[in-house]
């Protein structure tokens, strides 16, 4: 028999063994992409309570690669709560910027203030200014703790327990102090605590209470450097996170298409005859010497 034949046939195991092998790399490749793609599809949920919280956040049932750094949330009794200098805030409600280019907002209230203006400690109210900056159209309420009987900052005192209370005065009404009552020793503590302007108007004219007004929450606009790169992420049909493998970059996961760091790129059909990339073809003939 020819040589040439001995080499054709010797060839074939080989090349079938590589296309099968090419062919669960691929498909192995697609069903990482699909888990990641599913995975940060999926908005936070707390037990059985569904939020529209998405990137750039995670925790919960989104993994890290969902979300960036410094934007981790925890559930707590079934609510979403992100930490920020030690002070934990729920999450009320996202506005995600995924058909504009306007900055995504969340809607977060003092966890420590839920329900109730006497808390365990007194501490104002400070964000993480690289994550998060003050949405417009808020104010700051002035709640003092322990003043005694010679000041008299509102009308409305709360006893929180038998030693202190709390007195409270909206940004508007705050300036007619001529000085912090902390300051001269007259109170104990005074915690400063953002409101939705509304709020803080309706409190001046007695139209709400102080604990709905801050169980309202106040707005913050989302600092996020790939702001504009999600919004071309979700345009093309992907949903947005980050590479954890390669610094935290950021990564458009795809669902039927190919992944890239950007955007959805439409896979290009090969044609029947094409062998997959990677594979020498070889037609299965043999040659056959006539001499």
């Amino acid at each position: 028999m020819n040589s040439f034949v001995l080499l054709q046939s010797s060839l074939i195991p080989l090349l079938l063994i590589t296309s099968f092998l090419s062919i669960n790399f691929q498909l192995s490749v697609c069903a990482d992409d699909t888990v990641e793609y599913a995975n940060c599809s999926q908005l936070i949920t707390c037990g059985s309570v569904k939020s529209n919280i998405s990137y750039p956040f995670w925790g919960a049932n989104r993994p890290e690669y969902c979300g960036k750094s410094g934007f981790e949330v925890t559930c707590e009794a079934n609510v979403p709560v992100i930490t920020m200098r030690n002070i934990k805030f729920r999450i009320l409600d996202m506005s995600n910027s995924s058909t504009t280019t306007t900055t995504p907002t969340v809607k977060v209230a003092r966890q420590d203030y839920w329900e109730d203006i006497c808390p365990s400690t007194y501490v104002s109210t400070t964000l993480d200014f690289s994550l998060f900056a003050y949405s417009s159209g808020l104010l700051n309420v002035s709640i003092w703790y322990g003043c005694n009987a010679t000041v008299t900052v509102t009308g409305n005192s709360y006893p929180c327990n038998s030693s202190i209370a709390a007195s409270y005065l909206t940004q508007t009404r705050a300036i007619n102090v001529p000085i912090d009552p902390v300051t001269t020793g007259a109170c104990q503590y005074k915690v400063l605590v953002p409101v939705f302007e509304s709020a803080s108007e309706a409190l001046d004219n007695n139209a709400t209470d102080i604990e709905t007004a801050i169980d309202g929450g106040f707005e913050l606009d989302v600092l996020d450097a790939d702001n504009g790169l999600c919004t071309g992420c979700l345009s093309s049909g992907g949903v947005c996170g980050q590479d954890t493998t390669v610094t935290n970059e950021f990564k458009c996961f795809c669902q039927t298409t190919s992944s890239s760091t950007t955007t959805c790129i439409e896979s290009s059909s090969p044609s029947p005859t094409s062998a997959p990339s990677g594979i020498i073809s070889f037609s299965p003939y043999r040659y056959t010497d006539t001499n």
